[in-house]
């Protein structure tokens, strides 16, 4: 007995080795296929595990978690033929608790049924074993997304709160701005803790179908592992790699990528790419936990398979049908029975399994659900609905990643035969449906004239590789009902056609029976007639040529009669079907197509004109790739119901040639979500995706080089969230249009001619850029700037901004209700650069109560002698209007972004903001920001108690212009603290129009000083008790520091004060003054002193009572009633109303 367990040793070593050796040749050579071990030696032991030795670990780490044992990994193997009995046989490894944390991986039978059984366990396991756990998560991750989404089926499984689950879509939101790739999103630490507290010290088991190509880690996720080997509670891991139908082809060694460093505690665990919040960082950060090993450890202690001999096909036929409810319990929403889905299993294995190494090319991705409806394995009463139902089907088996792993043969084998030899003709029988002949030894060989005699009624799939025959009459020209013809690398062998109308009628009544045509590598030129060719395609349904052509030199070929067409590929084709110069005739060609959903010219070099596909209606995807030739894709030529479109004009692939491409169009194409755009594009000027559903733009250097690009447009973009940009930037873009609003008629109502839209600009500006930016999220800021640096895109000296900050579109009718309460209503027409925004909301008229005064033109500034500048927006102009809100912004990224605005904007204007009680977040002010502020506008912000907040920053310098009306519930403009005071030696006007809570404007220091101002006019502030404070500290000096002068105060407006005491605490000199108007300001007892001009004293308007109250100090001080021109109002004041109307 010893002895034979040592001849199965060796055997098993010897077995092992050679496949880890494949392996590795495998992941040398790529997708091309190494010969597979002995048949013989895979029947006595399948392949379970790629070591050298049975003792030594794998290479690539499966679970990252210690190990407290002290023997090598055991490698088990049992023989079952249902997935019911391979349940039966995995129990005992669960139920025993004398390896309470255990591992266990299971291969299924050579990789196939594995998910069907870890799906069987995890629903229906023994009640002796379900009892040894508290719980059961079931982690099914066959169709792989991304390492976050695998934290997200694992909460979802715990049904974890719904906070827990808004952590998952915040960070995915925060990762759509900051432009992550979706492959590359990691799990969360605030989640990963959330986990290992809801299973903390509850045995468990976790049933976990790995879906990607790497190994992962479950502790990342927040999966808690025993502390200590005496721990008392149960957890044991059965997991299984690639998914179903994965055969585990090409298993990879690498660990995965984008998983975080290992550590032993799910507390510590954290994603590698530091895209959290700032919570997360400070909060939920990694302990100082020592790391679990090396990241490349697997510690699987059990390695499961079981097998079958390859004469068992009845058993091998069971497998495929309970692989198969699983594939189709995902897809039953179109109809996908268990027992379609096993036939469509059995097909593709069994073909893969006879198939012709490096010779024939299957092309599952793109033919298999043509192979399963042309065969009739799918079948439906309407058509289209069969295509519906295999395309279903298609996404769910992942074959993009199908390789040609070899499993015994089993299914029909006259029903779908490969034929790879000599006998030909002895292998296609008369029920067969599907046919696929190549020469194994990669030669081109004659096809017997009368192969296809016995089959002509039942071939439905026709594919030959490698075959010379008649092309004017081909053997299979009798064959009426063949749905799919594939043709590789086919040679013509020319022969004397002997009545040339029998072979058209032929050939017609062929062609009439086909739904695809797949030519590859094959110039098969039908050498008919325009009529012809319109009768014989009238049914065909996709056509799919790659180097070849079905078109003759000496024919002019249309494509204008394929109205049935759904699916067409020309790609490289060795002719054009159309001679050089007449694009003109082509650009109708696909006019008629209304079923088309994919059209691929790649490839086409030739091509100068974009034919016209507004008729397409149905057109889902357009690929360009390699269309060098071409000059324009404009909006005129493609169909609004365009989903995807590719333009890769490659590098050096077409020789010296380079894109000629100029512009690229694709406005009002709502439902484009996937555009991409690769390679080098010298040409490119313009590119406008307006009113398109592009989430990410990618202009990174590593994918296209867009150097002169100038004119860039995304209005009415709502979706989108992120613009990634070359390092360097682009110095050359002039016109740059952002409006992420939405709304489709938003964009497509602005003309050309508009100031904010138009994208002509004048030479003398040509050198500068242009930007007009509206978006309804702050964390698109970071979008204008270069990655790591504090530069925007553009990367120029000298541009003009225009930012618009809304969430305009959202609850639009509450909005307005709630604007017209608030004042006059607000055209949301975006950022005016013409518009003059200094003009004032209409005065209530029942705050009209001075017969003499035109309180509408005192707002305005429309009176004699101080009219306010007229305001035109600066160089770097930033609006905030309705809903703004900062809360979102949690990442380093998007906060350096926003004070990157903040210390380069010129002139702001924010209005119509129903939740915001400050412009800007404490949190984001800096020393630096507003530092080149000029100009301000705050009009229409109930909430908005303290504008600015200032406490302990030294900011403004350069403001100029302060206007604010229509702050209800505001108390001030700059907060007050011991270093808030802004610099305000250059402001020069300060309006301030009904804001009833405001109690200051501005405080005050000796050393700080409005030196500048001239104007200052505030109407209908009420509570307002001071203008001017001053600071404390600065207070006591005033006895002996004397008075503040303002030097250059011309104008003093002041209505409907009734709480005003003071302009200023201290004595104030205005040495320039020259008119005064108040009105109501009845507490309100002294005004500024003045000098003594008797040519040019300054005019006081104002009531005769207030006026014959105030207190003087003599003319000594220059402060003496003789030093103004008095000038009462010609109307006494109205009767007031018994309470405020402000209140």
């Amino acid at each position: 007995m010893a002895k034979v367990m040592d001849d199965v040793d060796k055997m098993a070593e010897e077995f092992i080795r050679a496949t880890r050796a494949t392996m590795v040749a495998m992941r040398h050579r790529g997708k091309e296929q190494v010969p597979a071990p002995a048949r013989e030696d895979r029947q006595l032991l399948p392949p379970a595990v790629l070591f050298d030795n049975p003792y030594e670990q794998l290479p690539a780490a499966l679970f990252d978690i210690p190990s407290e044992r002290a023997r090598p990994p055991a490698l088990k193997n049992f023989h079952a033929v249902t997935v019911k009995e391979a349940v039966q046989c995995i129990a005992p490894y669960l139920e025993d608790t004398s390896q309470p944390r255990q591992h266990i991986y299971f291969d299924g039978w050579s990789g196939l049924g594995a998910s069907a059984v870890l799906s069987s366990i995890a629903k229906d396991l023994p009640p002796n074993v379900r009892n040894k756990f508290d719980k059961i998560i079931h982690i099914d991750c066959s169709r792989w997304k991304n390492r976050r989404e695998l934290q997200r089926t694992i909460a979802q499984e715990l049904e974890l709160p719904h906070h827990v689950m808004d952590i998952l879509d915040k960070q995915d939101e925060q990762d759509d701005f900051s432009g992550a790739d979706e492959g590359t999103r990691v799990e969360i630490v605030a989640v990963g803790r959330e986990i290992h507290q809801a299973l903390q010290g509850q045995s468990c088991l976790v049933v976990f179908h790995n879906g990607s190509t790497n190994m992962i880690d479950l502790n990342d996720f927040g999966i808690p592992q025993p502390a200590d080997r005496w721990s008392s509670f149960v957890q044991k891991v059965l997991w299984t790699f690639r998914g179903r139908l994965h055969a585990i082809p090409e298993m990879k060694p690498a660990v995965d990528p984008t998983r975080a460093p290992s550590t032993s505690s799910a507390e510590s665990t954290k994603p590698s790419n530091g895209n959290h919040s700032q919570t997360d960082k400070e909060e939920l950060s990694r302990e100082d936990v020592p790391a679990a090993g090396d990241a490349g450890v697997d510690n699987s202690q059990v390695y499961l398979y079981s097998y079958l001999k390859d004469s068992e096909s009845e058993h091998w036929n069971g497998l495929v049908h309970e692989e198969a409810k699983e594939i189709a319990q995902y897809s039953r929403k179109l109809g996908v029975t268990s027992e379609t889905a096993a036939l469509c299993c059995k097909y593709m294995l069994l073909l893969n399994s006879r198939g012709v190494d490096d010779v024939l090319d299957y092309n599952w991705a793109t033919h298999a659900s043509n192979y399963w409806v042309c065969d009739g394995i799918i079948q439906e009463r309407q058509q289209d609905k069969a295509w519906e139902v295999a395309t279903a089907l298609l996404e769910e088996m992942k074959l993009e990643d199908f390789s040609s792993y070899r499993l015994p043969d089993f299914g029909d084998k006259t029903r779908w035969v490969v034929a790879t030899g000599s006998d030909t003709a002895q292998e296609i029988k008369p029920e067969t449906t599907s046919f696929f002949c190549a020469n194994r030894r990669g030669r081109v060989a004659s096809l017997p004239t009368k192969i296809f005699q016995r089959c002509d009624e039942q071939l439905h799939v026709l594919k030959l590789c490698l075959c010379t025959f008649s092309f004017s009459s081909p053997p299979f020209v009798h064959c009426r009902n063949i749905r799919f013809l594939g043709l590789d690398k086919c040679k013509d062998q020319p022969k004397k056609l002997e009545g040339k109308e029998e072979e058209d009628r032929q050939k017609i009544n062929f062609f009439q029976s086909l739904w695809v045509l797949d030519l590859c590598d094959t110039d098969w030129e039908l050498d008919l007639s325009p009529n012809i060719i319109e009768s014989m395609l009238k049914k065909i349904r996709e056509i799919h040529i790659k180097r070849g052509r079905i078109w003759s030199n000496s024919y002019a070929w249309t494509w204008r009669h394929l109205h049935n067409i759904h699916k067409l590929r020309v790609i490289e084709p060795t002719l054009h079907w159309k001679d050089e110069g007449k694009d003109e005739e082509t650009k109708d060609e696909f006019m008629k197509m209304s079923k088309l959903e994919l059209l691929d010219l790649s490839g086409n070099s030739t091509i100068k004109v974009l034919p016209r596909l507004s008729g397409a209606s149905s057109l889902g995807t357009l690929v360009l790739d390699g269309c060098v030739g071409l000059t324009t894709v404009a909006p005129e030529a493609i169909p609004p119901s365009l989903e995807t479109f590719s333009f890769d004009a490659g590098e050096g692939k077409h020789g010296n040639k380079k894109a000629k491409i100029s512009r690229i169009s694709m406005a009002g194409c709502a439902r484009l979500v996937n555009f991409r755009l690769r390679g080098s594009l010298p040409n490119l000027e313009e590119l406008d995706l307006s009113n398109t559903s592009v989430k990410t733009l990618n202009l990174k250097d590593e994918v296209v080089q867009v150097p002169f690009l100038q004119r860039l447009v995304l209005l009415g973009c709502e979706q989108i969230r992120a613009l990634l940009w070359p390092k360097a930037g682009m110095p050359k873009l002039v016109v740059l249009r952002i409006d992420t609003r939405g709304g489709t008629e938003e964009a497509r109502s602005k003309s050309s001619h508009d100031a904010d839209y138009s994208l002509v600009v004048s030479k003398e500006h040509e050198e500068m850029c242009h930007a007009r930016v509206a978006v309804t999220d702050l964390r698109f800021l970071q979008s204008l700037l270069l990655a790591g640096s504090n530069k925007f895109c553009w990367n120029t000296a000298r541009f003009n901004l225009s930012l618009y900050l809304s969430s305009a579109g959202k609850d639009d009718d509450r909005q307005s209700n709630r604007k017209e309460k608030m004042g006059r209503p607000y055209n949301n027409t975006g950022p005016s650069v013409a518009s003059r925004l200094h003009k004032s909301p209409p005065i209530l008229k029942s705050h009209k109560i001075y017969g003499d005064i035109n309180t509408t033109d005192e707002a305005t500034g429309n009176h004699d002698g101080s009219s306010a500048q007229q305001f035109q927006p600066l160089d770097f102009h930033v609006e905030i209007g309705e809903e703004v809100s900062s809360a979102t912004l949690v990442t380093e990224q998007g906060i350096r972004a926003v004070r990157f605005v903040l210390n380069k904007v010129n002139s702001l204007h924010v209005h119509d903001s129903f939740s915001m009680n400050t412009v800007i977040p404490r949190s984001m002010v800096t020393r630096e920001s507003w530092s080149d502020l000029k100009w301000c506008s705050i009009e229409r912000c109930p909430d908005l108690n303290t504008v600015f907040t200032t406490d302990d920053v030294f900011c403004f310098p350069e403001l100029e212009t302060l206007w604010g009306a229509h702050l209800p519930t505001a108390r001030c403009i700059w907060s007050k603290g011991w270093m808030s005071l802004p610099y305000s030696g250059k402001l020069r006007a300060i309006d301030l129009h009904l804001c009833p809570r405001l109690t200051f404007v501005l405080p005050l220091s000796w050393s700080q000083t409005l030196s500048s101002l001239e104007t200052l006019r505030i109407i209908c502030c009420g509570d307002l008790t001071r203008v001017f404070p001053v600071e404390a500290e600065f207070l006591k000096e005033s006895s002996t520091r004397g008075e503040l002068e303002l030097p250059n105060l011309r104008h003093i407006h002041l209505h409907e004060l009734p709480k005003l005491r003071q302009i200023c605490e201290v004595k104030m000199l205005a040495p320039k003054l020259e008119t005064v108007w108040v009105r109501g300001c009845w507490s309100l007892k002294r005004i500024p002193a003045t000098t003594d001009c008797p040519d040019s004293r300054p005019t006081v308007d104002c009531e005769k009572d207030w006026w014959n109250k105030l207190e003087w100090d003599g003319n000594k001080t220059r402060h003496h009633p003789s030093l103004f021109q008095l000038r009462h109002s010609k109307y006494y004041k109205k009767t007031l109303l018994r309470s405020s109307v402000l209140r």
